[in-house]
């Protein structure tokens, strides 16, 4: 009833809103080489169909900027002599903030009258990728059905991808969440998310970054450049935007999940140095009606920036920050005729933390040279104490965790562009890793026993160089060499990347890549203690990365400049992943395990074989649609040597997304859209219970002799968006309804043992999330 009587007043505001006059905006930005970041001067930006002809001429810096440009959506062409033409469509243009474009033209092999066209669509920003990677657009995360505004959640609309209701957790190609890597502005970063690592490592509940903040990013699904290490699976690389030098701008949203402000602008007049931040406060409170009682009270706030300082000899320096605070705490029922399940009579208090801030400086040495050098800090911070009442009604303590982890890093490369066809990107990492943990939980006897507790501090050194080779004009190669050293135990790992591209025809493209990658495991595994007699050991401090062949091979036919079709088969080989001798456990199923104290090796292997279909139209003419197709399956091999399925292994995972568009009002300045996506994916894979022992122990035993042989229900989950944005002279507003989970489909978390119905029962996720909010933009 609530959702219709929203619907009637957006309706209501529809036909009543009706401007009159026409409404403009500025589109402005900066023109660059793509190897070299140098400026282009005399470069045209034209807006095409416009009557006159609406552009402009970059000036010495490669600044532009096209005045008075009516409210709708744009196709613009960017041209200069030797350098191959870009056409960015759909160029959305609203009338309170100014459309600010930073341009990257690539120069061309061909001679001056042969230079072509090329779509600036679904191409990666960085030019030393070769497939497997997606250009992460900000508008993409605000219009997709499913996403909450929310760029992990967004990801799982991509091929190879899959996620679930109850995390952001992005599963890539069968590899569990903790596989990938994330990065902003060029550091490694702990996982920018609330309620980070609780119920899922590598996942949370919501990114902690706003869209507000976001630039054009790249994500990657597998055979990822030299210039990332420490990842399994793939790469999150967030780039934040930098706010306008040369108007200030602001923007207020208010909906039943949060309430975010925004604002941006020149710290003074007529001067280059800018800021850029983004304030958000819960109000979760709101949606407590239909939240699982067990969740008790969710609070979380976050805060980020950039701030920019453009010199004129000196380079660019930038600050930026991300910062992050949780709470989840629920107080047990004291009156015990209340009780009705174990969670009635536990007790729980949960504080997180997390913070990743830098500062950056990137200086222009000539034409062809750029160095690029940052210091940094983050980490994450996780306190919680669990406690239940006993008969007595007296609360005992279960679990007690305080579990803090920071990086800090300096880092710095140089980019060198020897000529149009061989560009050089070499650098390196250091990362000094401080850890203080003490984690645990109480015994049969509840007296807390330690899992890990010490505190201190090593090193992961990390060291790179890749070039990106045109070797004609259809035939270009990526070549690049990773290398890590963990100073922990000194293992180190050398891990080389190849790329080959051939472009058949100007639609067509055959691409090959292949790589080895590593990554570190959490630090807590290894610092788990075992008491031998008298003394406490650290079994697992000597353990080695987890590494994994990556092999991808992709088909991209261009049907017109709006649709393609992109076709990726793969295989990864994991070895060397961390295991129990003679257990089916694997690090590669990890999910959540805080609590452990076993030995482990390094004996432990897996394969991920599959296919990815993308078939896509970009948004023309108000409409869009994605389709893709996943089809893969994940093995993996235990202590036992014996092959099961893996945690992840969902086998297909179907995304249909589409959404329209439509221009309304007298004068059609405001705009409409209804947007939608279906998810159909398979289970996830659980061991199954062994009922005798579980009732005769009273709590759940698992048959772990038949590991991962249960797979849970298939899901299908459908949501839609409906968004409407009013233009007026001064500012836009939009007023969003988003729905996930329409269907109401119920995730099946794991089984437990009621002490009460003296039963097993399951644990499942029925979360539906409307949300219902208006921003204004001023």
């Amino acid at each position: 009833m609530k959702i219709k009587i929203y619907l009637s007043l957006l309706l209501c505001i529809l036909f009543c809103n009706a401007n009159t006059q026409n409404l403009s905006q500025n589109i402005k930005g900066k023109v660059v080489d793509a190897e070299s970041e140098s400026p282009i001067t005399g470069a045209t930006v034209v807006i095409e169909n416009t009557n006159p002809l609406q552009g402009a001429v970059t000036g010495i810096n490669g600044d532009f900027n096209i005045k008075n440009v009516n409210v709708g959506r744009y196709n613009l062409k960017i041209s200069f002599l030797g350098y191959e033409t870009i056409q960015l469509t759909e160029i959305l243009v609203s009338s309170a903030k100014e459309v600010v474009l930073n341009i990257r033209m690539k120069e061309s092999l061909k001679k001056m009258d042969e230079v072509i066209i090329k779509a600036d669509k679904n191409q990666a920003i960085n030019s030393m990728a070769t497939l497997s990677v997606r250009q992460f657009s900000v508008e993409e995360a605000r219009r997709y059905a499913g996403g909450m505004d929310d760029p992990a959640r967004l990801a799982s609309s991509f091929a190879g991808v899959s996620g679930n209701l109850g995390t952001n957790g992005i599963v890539i190609r069968g590899n569990a969440p903790k596989g990938l890597l994330w990065m902003m502005e060029g550091i490694e970063i702990t996982n920018p998310s609330h309620f980070a690592n609780v119920s899922s490592l590598g996942s949370g509940a919501i990114t902690a970054l706003s869209s507000q903040m976001l630039a054009n990013s790249d994500f990657y699904t597998g055979a990822f450049p030299a210039e990332y290490g420490n990842a399994l699976s793939g790469v999150f690389d967030i780039k934040l935007r930098t706010g306008n030098n040369e108007k200030r701008e602001n923007t207020f949203q208010l909906g039943l999940i949060g309430i975010d402000a925004s604002s941006e602008g020149p710290f003074v007049k007529d001067k280059k140095a800018s800021y850029l931040f983004n304030y958000r406060y819960s109000t979760l409170s709101l949606l407590a009606p239909i939240l699982p009682p067990e969740m008790g009270k969710l609070r979380y706030q976050d805060l980020s920036l950039k701030l920019n300082f453009p010199t004129e000899k000196a380079g660019i320096f930038s600050v930026w920050g991300l910062g992050a605070l949780d709470y989840q705490g629920r107080d047990a029922l004291t009156d015990s005729l209340k009780w009705e399940k174990q969670t009635d009579k536990e007790q729980y208090y949960t504080d997180l933390f997390m913070v990743a801030a830098g500062i950056n400086h990137k200086i222009l040495i000539n034409t062809k040279a750029f160095i690029n050098t940052s210091i940094a800090a983050s980490g994450n911070g996780l306190q919680l104490n669990q406690q239940e009442l006993n008969s007595n009604k007296t609360l005992l303590p279960n679990q007690r965790i305080n579990n803090n982890v920071w990086k800090y890093t300096f880092t710095s490369y140089i980019n060198y562009k020897f000529s149009a066809r061989h560009s050089n990107r070499t650098g390196f990492n250091i990362n000094r890793l401080q850890y203080n943990m003490h984690i645990e939980k109480a015994d049969s006897n509840n007296v807390l026993k330690d899992y890990t507790n010490t505190s201190g501090y090593s090193y992961l050194i990390q060291a790179f160089s890749q070039s990106r080779i045109n070797i004609t004009e259809k035939f270009a190669l990526n070549l690049g060499l990773h290398s890590q050293l963990f100073a922990l135990n000194n293992h180190y790992s050398l891990e080389p990347r190849i790329g080959l591209i051939y472009d058949i025809t100007p639609k067509q493209s055959l691409r090959f890549s292949y790589g080895i990658h590593s990554q570190l495991e959490p630090l807590n595994f290894y610092f788990v203690q075992k008491k031998i007699g008298n003394s406490i050991i650290e079994p697992n401090k000597k353990l080695d990365f987890s590494k994994a062949h990556h092999l991808v091979l992709s088909y991209d036919l261009k049907f017109n400049e709006k649709t393609h079709l992109c076709i990726e088969p793969y295989f990864q080989y994991l070895f060397n992943i961390p295991v129990i001798p003679d257990s089916y456990f694997s690090l590669q199923n990890l999910e959540n395990t805080i609590f452990f104290n076993d030995s482990l090796v390094n004996k432990g292997s897996g394969r991920n074989i599959g296919i990815d279909i993308t078939y896509e139209r970009f948004l023309n003419q108000g409409f869009y649609y994605l389709i893709t197709l996943s089809v893969f399956d994940s093995k993996y091999t235990g202590g036992d040597g014996i092959q099961r399925n893996a945690r992840f292994n969902k086998h297909y995972v179907v995304n249909l997304l589409c959404g329209k568009e439509w221009k309304v009002g007298k004068n059609k300045n405001n705009l409409l859209g209804i947007n939608a996506k279906l998810c159909l994916m398979g289970g996830d894979y659980l061991n199954p219970v062994d009922y005798a022992q579980t009732y005769a122990n009273k709590d759940i035993v698992e048959d772990v002799a038949k590991a991962f042989s249960v797979q849970k229900p298939d899901a299908q989950v459908l949501s839609f968006s409906l968004n409407y944005r009013i233009n007026k002279a001064k500012h836009s507003s939009v007023w969003s309804i988003n729905f996930v989970n329409a269907l109401f489909y119920s995730d099946l978390n794991k089984y437990y043992f009621d002490t009460f119905k003296k039963s097993v029962e399951k644990d499942v996720n029925e979360l539906v999330i409307p949300n219902i909010s208006y921003k204004i933009e001023f």
